[in-house]
């Protein structure tokens, strides 16, 4: 009976250890500060950062700090990478985490990155019909994977946010709607309670976006900001109207509505408030 408790107790022994300390790095690395020159960067690169409230801050920042411990960045084609590039891309990652318990992409290990939009070969399967060829391409996710992203890319969004695209931002859209096991652009909720109106409102607005896509604007539709690139599939309409949510907050909000309050409610953030707001503030 002994010998049975024993083998029980380090049964519970080996599962319990592994996952107490890792909670315990998790939350060691989080607690560390950045840099100064970090906070710099991501003062400079993410506007919507100075929006935030501090325990938001404060809940980014932690959230970057383990980002940039956990993940290797790798530099292709020649690229070496610096600083800049980690914190900014480790800005964009984290701030789709905002409000939500999560272990910062544990099944992300590495990211790729390029100096400019890279060539990539692709082969697809249509039944019995399998084709290859190469591909120009600005990032990708792959499931379970490294996240690739073109800096060069990257940069222009940063540069032009009016168009209503980042590449970083997209990409790790991606990562988050995997986290239920399925890139499907519906991602994990907390509870039951969450999403009731999602998939009505995502597969609405998804194929008003496919007719756009197919047929052009018809007379009296409203108007649209979101890429037609989300057409391609529910995942990427997710990815897309991501950027759009972030980056062109109160368009978003005026064009779409209830897809903005569905984004809202997810990322537990309201970015077209936040800066109307701050905007308000300093008048």
């Amino acid at each position: 009976m002994s010998a049975f408790i024993a083998t029980i107790l380090l049964a519970l022994a080996v599962w319990l250890v592994p996952h107490f300390y890792r909670q315990w790095r998790i939350h060691y690395r989080r607690s560390q500060p950045l840099t100064r020159e970090q906070l710099q960067l991501l003062r400079e690169n993410l506007p919507l950062y100075r929006h935030l409230s501090p325990g938001r801050q404060r809940e980014l920042r932690s959230n970057i700090a383990l980002f940039l411990h956990d993940k290797a960045f790798i530099g292709c084609e020649g690229l070496q990478v610096s600083e800049r590039m980690r914190v900014t891309i480790a800005a964009h990652a984290c701030l789709l985490l905002l409000g939500r318990k999560n272990e910062c992409y544990p099944n992300l290990y590495s990211l790729l990155l390029y100096p400019d939009t890279y060539v990539a070969y692709e082969t697809r399967r249509e039944g019995y019909l399998e084709t290859a060829r190469h591909s120009a391409r600005e990032g990708e996710a792959h499931y379970r994977g490294p996240v690739v992203l073109s800096w060069g890319d990257l940069e222009k969004d940063l540069q032009f946010p009016q168009r209503g695209h980042n590449v970083a931002l997209h990409e790790f859209a991606h990562k988050v709607d995997e986290e239920d096991g399925y890139f499907d652009g519906r991602p994990l909720f907390e509870n039951s309670d969450e999403g009731a109106t999602w998939a009505d409102v995502m597969s609405r607005e998804f194929l008003r976006l496919r007719r756009r896509a197919e047929f052009g604007e018809f007379a009296g539709d409203n108007p649209s900001i979101l890429d037609l690139y989300g057409a391609q599939s529910p995942a990427e309409f997710f990815a897309v109207a991501t950027e759009s949510f972030f980056t062109i907050p109160s368009a978003t909000r005026a064009l779409h509505p209830e897809l903005y309050r569905e984004l809202s409610q997810f990322y537990r953030i309201d970015p077209a408030e936040l800066i109307a707001e701050r905007n308000s503030a300093t008048r």
